[in-house]
């Protein structure tokens, strides 16, 4: 984790690499990495296409938490901004050439994956900075209001088939192959093997969920597999084939 000491340094680095930069206007591709929908691999991908400097990587919190703004940095100098960065943020700084990119994950999966990064990661975290905190159980975990639907409030402002792409964590070698063709990418053996926090506890443990606490999961998270599915109707249609 950044301190704002060091986030300072990050914003000032950037302004001082990109300083008389004259290239083209960018960024060309916008991508909205919605939580737990391999947008960590899909980065790596990115970067490997564009070059680590070639892509801008940030996150909402990261920015909250220091009182910036996806503004203040020079994402007019990067191909690329990829991050935890909803539409209604993460459009500031778009073009009308800009392209959107996101990939989604059967909000039932995606949730349950959220619950083990956060045991795995946030959890032990927020331990570090309050020895009185306590993990919270998986159905207080997914009644809260912050936990529900994510998938929309990501996407919030942007309809679905104005997207030039959206791809399928269930699907993703064949997704991003599609994706590949569309813009040009050189994607070999290595790339499409790539996974990073591939999340196999989550899918081990998804059968031994009871129907009760599934079916929760769904009520809670309605909006989010309407458009879920609404999505994969979309891809059927190959409408971003």
């Amino acid at each position: 984790m950044f301190t704002s000491s060091s986030g300072r340094d990050l914003l000032r680095q950037l302004k001082q690499r990109w300083r008389g930069f004259t290239g083209p206007p960018y960024p060309h591709l916008l991508s909205i990495h919605i939580p737990k929908t391999a947008g960590r691999t899909f980065r790596e991908i990115l970067r490997s296409q564009y070059g680590v400097n070639g892509v801008l990587s940030l996150d909402h919190h990261y920015l909250a938490n220091r009182k910036e703004r996806l503004e203040d940095y020079p994402t007019h100098r990067y191909p690329v901004i990829h991050g935890h960065l909803p539409y209604q943020q993460i459009s500031k700084v778009g073009l009308p050439t800009s392209r959107y990119i996101t990939w989604l994950r059967h909000p039932v999966d995606r949730v349950i994956s959220n619950y083990y990064f956060y045991c795995s990661s946030e959890y032990p975290a927020l331990k570090r900075r309050d020895p009185t905190k306590e993990l919270i159980p998986f159905e207080r975990f997914i009644r809260r209001s912050t936990r529900r639907n994510i998938i929309c409030k990501y996407l919030e402002g942007m309809p679905l088939n104005e997207f030039f792409f959206v791809g399928f964590q269930d699907q993703f070698d064949t997704d991003i192959r599609k994706l590949g063709q569309k813009l040009g990418w050189q994607l070999n053996a290595e790339h499409l093997a790539l996974r990073i926090n591939d999340n196999t506890k989550a899918r081990q443990s998804a059968p031994s969920l009871s129907e009760e606490l599934i079916l929760k999961i769904r009520a809670y998270n309605e909006k989010d597999l309407a458009l879920y599915e609404k999505a994969k109707q979309l891809s059927e249609q190959e409408l971003w084939s």
